[in-house]
């Protein structure tokens, strides 16, 4: 009695999934054998099968290359519930490898339901053992052996790293040859000579010759002494000449006579519009060298640069 019951309550059990109901209307398609010998053809079958009231018009074997031909029809047969039509086609052509297709088919219900059937290709083989040219031509031929490059990346590796040393190599080379040869820096006296002949001879006007000749002496013993004389005036120079002198020595009554007579005719050029002519700057031009003479550097000072 106790099986009894158990049976029961686990034949009652929800959790139990019941039998899946078949489809309403099916198609399927088959070949009986994918390899025949040539000249042989190979058979596809197509199986309908159908529940009561349902219509359906199956899909027809194709392939290009081949004759299809209906060689048989069976059906239909009542297999429980539903009909079963069979029909079989033959296909035969040239020895060969050949995909075959099939055209969709179509069903239709009692009660206006339709459905439409694809089907995926089936691949044939007629007096051959493999694919052999057309659309399977390669199909069973095994993917090609991916190539090495493990040397090629080995040796372009290499010859990356040749090229970034042989780079650096020179590029050392190159800075040690300029570190190796680093011109002294030019003499202050010598870089106010080639601006004062710069100007002698670029320079037409008077007015416009004496700015540029007061401004190149100021320039110099500014570079000499240190004092910001090319924004001072004449008397500011002066009286910075007068406490510090050229590089820490006094002005000589010579040398002191020498700027006194170029700031003092630029200014009255410049200011009073006195002087010029080639006479005024020839007097110049001796007054300047007079001062580039006389406080250009010392042998000493030389050395210790």
């Amino acid at each position: 009695m106790m099986g009894v019951l158990l049976f029961f309550f686990a034949c009652s059990d929800p959790t139990v999934l019941s039998a899946l109901t078949p489809p309403l209307a099916e198609i399927v398609v088959t070949v009986a054998d994918a390899q025949v010998a040539s000249g042989e053809g190979v058979v596809v079958e197509v199986e309908v099968v159908a529940a009561e009231g349902w219509t359906v018009a199956p899909g027809i074997p194709f392939s290009e290359g081949l004759v299809v031909e209906l060689s048989a029809e069976e059906g239909p047969v009542l297999v429980g519930e539903r009909k079963v039509t069979s029909r079989r086609y033959a296909l035969s052509g040239p020895d060969g490898s050949y995909v075959v297709g099939t055209t969709e088919g179509e069903a239709q219900g009692p009660e206006g339901q339709s459905r439409s059937f694809s089907h995926p290709p089936l691949f044939v083989d007629i007096g051959v053992e493999g694919p052999t040219g057309g659309a399977m031509d390669g199909f069973a031929k095994p993917p090609p052996k991916p190539e090495d490059k493990t040397r090629q990346r080995v040796a372009i590796a290499i010859l990356l790293v040749a090229l970034a040393a042989l780079g650096l190599w020179w590029w050392r080379r190159r800075r040690a040859r300029l570190n190796a040869f680093v011109p002294p820096p030019v003499a202050a006296h010598i870089v106010a000579q080639k601006e004062w002949r710069l100007a002698r001879s670029t320079i037409a006007g008077d007015h416009p010759l004496a700015l540029r000749l007061s401004m190149v002496l100021r320039e110099y013993l500014e570079s000499r002494s240190g004092f910001p004389a090319s924004k001072a005036t004449t008397v500011e120079i002066w009286a910075a000449m007068a406490s510090q002198g050229i590089d820490g020595r006094p002005l000589s009554e010579g040398l002191r006579g020498h700027i006194g007579q170029i700031l003092d005719a630029t200014d009255r050029l410049k200011f009073a519009r006195e002087g010029g002519g080639a006479g005024f700057f020839e007097q110049l031009d001796a007054h300047f060298e007079g001062i580039s003479n006389q406080t250009r550097p010392l042998a000493s000072e030389v050395d210790d640069a």
